[in-house]
């Protein structure tokens, strides 16, 4: 705070101080109470009572209909005792004898001919009566059930012990994919990181990034769905090699490329190139090139600069790296939804949207997310013990 103030002044370090504690209280510290409450918060869904109020629904309708049997069978005995009908647009069949009647009923079990209108109105008062008798006692269980449903919820780790063994392999998998997809994108980056560090001051440090960024000016859906018509059965991909004489297109022959866990992790590195790329190259461009130069002239091969010089210079960087995209990874729906739909395993994220936008479960979706929070703050304090950086050498 106090170099705020010594650089920008008391009244822009207090705008500053003010704007960022109404940023962390209205965008951090508020969704993520809400959703630990939900998270620790029992709601009961589908239970008994749930099912007893659709029995309940059930037998209302039923009373609907009988009403609207008696009602027809009552129109039939007021059309039979009225003189016959001249036939009419609306009716073209009346005043015709053995027509059918909205209230005209089956044959009897007897296998005797039609029920007659006073019976069958007779017999349907007496199923109503019946039905109507035993609605308050079926309303009293609902609310019954619904006072012990309410007695059992509350806070509970319930939600948290929802998840089948499909869910929990499907949790530990999109872990190993999230490691996956940030060790490729960490062998990838590096090296990309290292040139364009390398290039400063020449014109190719500029194309570089510029080739970096360019894509990154197309929205990120858009360019998922680019990848889909490049890795599609009738893809580009697939036309390339057809082109070569690989595969034979109009003979039915293709690779399938989508919908499998390697198209996603290529598609993923991808879409976060560059949250890996610029920490390590703000980490990298911090080295002075003498300590490369005096490596190098003191006979140290490239790997063994790179081990003893670069990496551990880079060390903050290629921490914050392998973090944000290990994040990104993890809470990512639009890759894995996209580009591998269907066959291959679901990720975790994508469960989690499940349960908030079509079971509508928030409870349960806020108990996974906190759970894949906590794996990916486990994984946070995992990769700065690993690199040996505190949260200061992370910030720089």
């Amino acid at each position: 705070m106090a170099e705020l103030v010594r650089a920008y002044g008391r009244g822009l370090a207090a705008v500053f101080a003010g704007l960022t504690a109404v940023w962390l209280v209205l965008m951090v510290a508020l969704p993520m109470a809400n959703m630990t409450k939900r998270a620790f918060t029992l709601e009961i869904r589908d239970g008994p009572s749930a099912q007893m109020r659709v029995e309940l629904e059930r037998a209302r309708q039923q009373i609907a209909v009988i009403d609207f049997d008696i009602a027809a069978a009552e129109t039939e005995i007021a059309r039979g005792s009225a003189p016959a009908a001249a036939p009419s647009p609306s009716d073209p069949f009346a005043g015709l004898t053995g027509r059918a009647s909205p209230g005209m009923a089956a044959p009897s079990p007897g296998g005797g001919g039609a029920e007659p209108p006073e019976a069958r109105i007779e017999r349907l008062r007496a199923e109503r009566a019946e039905a109507v008798a035993a609605i308050p006692a079926m309303a009293a269980e609902v609310e019954r059930l619904r006072a012990g449903e309410d007695a059992r919820a509350g806070l509970s780790v319930e939600n948290f012990t929802t998840m089948s063994p499909l869910h929990w392999r499907v949790f530990g998998l999109t872990f190993l994919y999230c490691v996956a997809v940030t060790t490729i994108a960490l062998v990838v980056c590096y090296p990309v990181a290292y040139a364009v560090a390398q290039a400063q001051g020449t014109g190719r440090a500029g194309l570089l990034l510029l080739g970096l960024v360019v894509p990154y000016a197309i929205n990120e859906l858009l360019r998922i769905f680019a990848w889909t018509m490049i890795l599609a059965n009738n893809g580009i991909l697939n036309g390339a090699l057809d082109a070569l004489g690989v595969i034979d297109l109009e003979g039915g022959e293709t690779i399938r490329w989508l919908a499998s866990n390697g198209s996603v992790f290529a598609v993923m590195v991808y879409a976060y190139v560059l949250f890996m790329v610029f920490p390590i190259y703000n980490a990298i461009e911090t080295l002075e090139r003498a300590q490369i130069e005096a490596a190098r002239d003191l006979g140290a091969s490239v790997w063994r600069i790179h081990r003893r010089v670069v990496i551990p210079h880079a060390k903050p960087g290629i921490a914050v790296g392998c973090i944000m995209t290990f994040m990104l990874s993890a809470g990512s729906i639009s890759v894995p939804g996209l580009v591998g739909p269907g066959l291959h395993p679901d990720w975790f994220s994508q469960i989690i949207y499940r349960n908030f936008f079509e079971a509508a479960n928030w409870n349960v979706g806020s108990a996974r997310a906190l759970m894949l929070l906590i794996l990916s703050t486990a994984f946070i304090i995992g990769v700065m013990r690993a690199f040996g950086v505190g949260v200061k050498e992370i910030a720089k």
